[in-house]
C-alpha cells in the first residue's frame, strides 16, 4: 500500500489540487489525503494533467470496479494505452487560466502613487545637477527596474549601463513605479508615476513632466541626448513621445525584445495558448482573443508614438526583425538585428555516453517552468518515459511554486546571484546530454537556447520562425535538431533514433560573448558624425 501511495504521490499536484477546490483549503485538509480518500470519488482531478471524470466516462470498466482512476493509470492504463484527458483540454486549461491570470492582475495592479510620493521639480533638479554629467545622455525606458528584477532585457540594460560610464556618458533610466500590463492608463487625481535613475542611482518616483521642468531648471538643454525604448509597458506612449520630443532627442530607438509593440499579448500569443502570427488588429482572431479587444486602440496608440518619434527599431536578433517587419504597419527608419550574444564554440568534442541504465542520457529543461516556453511538454515527456532506464530528467532553473513530475531532478539555478555563467556551469556540472526547449512562440533571442549549446548539449526545438529555429540551422546536425512537432518529438525519445543522433553529433562547449547594447552603437555613430562635422572624436 505504501508503494501504490508513493506512485499517487509522484502525480499529485498539491498546490493545483487547494487552487482547484477551495473547500477543501478551507476545511485545512491535506489535499493528498482527501483525493485518495473521497476526492476521486466526486471526480475531482490530481493534477492538471489527469482528468479524473474523462477517464471514468472513457472507461466504463474502471468505474464499475469503483477502483481509485489514477492508481489503476499508473499500474496498468498507461501501459495499455489508455488516454487521461481529452485532447482539447490542455489547451482549453491555458485558455482559462490565462483569461482567470489576466482578470487577477488587472484587479490587483491598480494605478497608485508610490509611497515615497513623487518628487517636485525643484528637489529632482538639485539631484540632476549632483549626479547628472555634463555629457551625452541616454534616456532609456523599460517596463520595470533592471537593478532589482532579472532577464534578458534587464542584462542588455546593465550592459548599457556599464557601456555609458566607460565612455562617462549618462544614463538616466525611467521604468513604472507601480507595476502595470498593457498601456498605463489615466485616473482622475492619480498621474502615472515613473521611476528613475541616473547612472545607476535610484534618484525617486517623477512623472515626465516633471523631469523635464527639472532638466531645463539645470539647463541642461545644451546636452546631446539619445532615446532608446526598451519596453512601453506600463507607459503612456503619448507622454514618453512628449519626454523625447522635449529632450530634443537626436535619434530614438525601439526594442522589440518581444511583440509588445504589436499587441499587448506580448509574444502574440491567442489567449496565451496558440501563436497567432500577427493577424490584423480588426480580425476574427482578435475577436476571439483575451488581448484582441483592445487592439485596435492600442495599435492606433503605438501608430501615433511611432510617428512622433520616426525611430530605428532593434532586434534581439535577425528573426526577432524579420517577423517584426513582416507584421508592423508603423513609421520607422529601419530594422535592425542586434543580437544579444555571441556563441563562441569549442573545438574539442564531447566524448558519448550511450544511453543505458548505468550511464542514461540527461535530458534538461532550463530555466523558468512556464509553459510558453515548453514546461507542460518537457513535463509530459518526463511522465511518459518515467520508468525508461535510458534517460533522466533535470530541471535546471527557480522552482518558482510551480510543481514538477516526481521523477524530474531539481537543481537550483539563479543567475542573478549566481552570474551570468550560473547555468552553463550548472548544465555542465549535471552532465546534461540534451536540453529540449520547446517554446510555443518565436523567441526572440532565448538565453536559455545559448547556454544549451555553451554547456555542449544536443539542443533540440521546434521548427519555425524563432530565433532559437535559426540558431540550431547555423549550428546544423552536429549540435542540434529541429523538429515538426511534439508527436515527432515522443517518437523520438520513444524509438531508438535519440541514441544514434547523439553518437554521430559533434557536440561542444563554449561561451556566450555578450553583444548588441544600443549604447555602444550610438556611440560610434554620434563619433563617426563628429569627426565628419570636423569635431572632435
Amino acid at each position: 500500500m505504501k508503494t501504490e501511495i508513493k506512485a499517487l504521490n509522484d502525480y499529485f499536484d498539491g498546490a493545483f489540487y487547494l487552487a482547484a477546490n477551495p473547500d477543501v483549503a478551507e476545511a485545512n485538509m491535506d489535499p493528498f489525503e482527501h483525493f485518495c480518500s473521497i476526492g476521486w470519488r466526486e471526480g475531482r482531478d490530481p493534477s492538471i494533467s489527469f482528468d479524473t471524470k474523462f477517464y471514468l466516462r472513457q472507461y466504463p470498466d474502471i468505474a464499475a470496479a469503483g477502483v481509485n482512476p489514477l492508481l489503476h493509470y499508473l499500474e496498468a492504463g498507461q501501459y495499455e494505452g489508455r488516454k487521461i484527458m481529452p485532447p482539447l483540454r490542455e489547451e482549453r486549461l491555458r485558455v482559462q487560466h490565462a483569461l482567470w491570470s489576466m482578470n487577477y492582475r488587472a484587479k490587483n495592479y491598480e494605478p497608485e502613487i508610490p509611497e515615497e510620493g513623487i518628487l517636485s521639480s525643484s528637489r529632482l533638479s538639485k539631484l540632476l545637477s549632483i549626479h547628472l554629467l555634463d555629457a551625452p545622455v541616454i534616456l532609456s525606458v523599460s517596463h520595470d527596474d533592471y537593478s532589482v528584477n532579472v532577464g534578458g532585457v534587464q542584462k542588455l540594460l546593465c550592459l548599457e549601463e556599464a557601456q555609458c560610464h566607460d565612455i562617462s556618458w549618462n544614463y538616466l533610466h525611467l521604468s513604472p513605479s507601480c507595476h502595470r500590463l498593457g498601456l498605463a492608463t489615466h485616473e482622475p487625481e492619480i498621474p502615472v508615476a515613473l521611476s528613475l535613475r541616473l547612472n545607476g542611482r535610484k534618484l525617486g518616483h517623477v512623472t515626465p513632466a516633471v523631469l523635464l521642468r527639472a532638466l531645463q531648471e539645470i539647463g541642461a538643454g545644451h546636452l546631446t541626448v539619445f532615446a532608446v525604448i526598451h519596453h512601453l509597458m506600463g507607459h503612456d506612449p503619448r507622454e514618453i513621445a512628449t519626454l523625447v520630443e522635449g529632450m530634443k532627442a537626436v535619434s530614438t530607438i525601439v526594442w522589440t525584445h518581444d511583440f509588445f509593440t504589436l499587441c499587448s499579448g506580448i509574444q502574440l500569443m491567442r489567449n496565451d495558448a496558440v501563436y497567432c502570427h500577427a493577424p490584423a488588429a480588426n480580425s476574427m482572431s482578435c475577436g476571439i482573443c483575451s488581448h484582441g479587444g483592445d487592439r485596435p486602440n492600442f495599435m492606433n496608440e503605438m501608430a501615433l508614438f511611432f510617428e512622433r518619434v520616426d525611430p530605428i527599431v532593434m532586434a534581439p536578433s535577425q528573426a526577432a526583425a524579420d517577423i517584426w517587419a513582416k507584421h508592423s504597419p508603423y513609421q520607422f527608419k529601419m530594422v535592425l538585428g542586434r543580437p544579444l550574444g555571441r556563441l563562441i564554440l569549442e573545438d574539442s568534442r564531447i566524448p558519448y555516453r550511450s544511453g543505458s541504465k548505468d550511464k542514461p542520457i540527461r535530458v534538461a529543461f532550463l530555466g523558468y517552468r512556464t509553459h510558453l516556453k515548453g514546461w507542460n511538454t518537457f513535463q509530459r515527456l518526463a511522465l511518459e518515459l518515467k520508468d525508461d532506464p535510458r534517460y533522466e530528467f533535470h530541471h535546471l532553473g527557480m522552482a518558482q511554486s510551480v510543481p514538477a513530475s516526481g521523477n524530474i531532478i531539481h537543481t537550483p539555478v539563479n543567475s542573478s546571484s549566481q552570474g551570468d555563467e550560473a547555468m552553463v556551469a550548472a548544465a555542465v556540472a549535471r552532465n546534461i546530454d540534451v536540453v529540449i526547449n520547446w517554446a510555443l512562440w518565436p523567441e526572440t533571442f532565448c538565453y536559455a537556447a545559448y547556454e544549451a549549446l555553451a554547456s555542449g548539449a544536443f539542443l533540440i526545438a521546434p521548427e519555425g520562425e524563432g530565433n532559437v529555429s535559426a540558431l540550431l540551422r547555423d549550428v546544423g546536425a552536429e549540435q542540434g535538431l529541429l523538429l515538426r512537432d511534439e508527436e515527432e518529438l515522443f517518437a523520438l525519445f520513444v524509438s531508438e533514433r535519440l541514441s544514434k543522433l547523439m553518437r554521430i553529433s559533434s557536440r561542444r562547449r563554449g561561451y556566450l560573448i555578450p553583444s548588441g547594447d544600443s549604447v555602444s552603437w550610438l556611440a560610434r555613430a554620434h563619433t563617426e558624425t563628429r569627426a565628419a562635422l570636423g569635431g572632435v572624436s
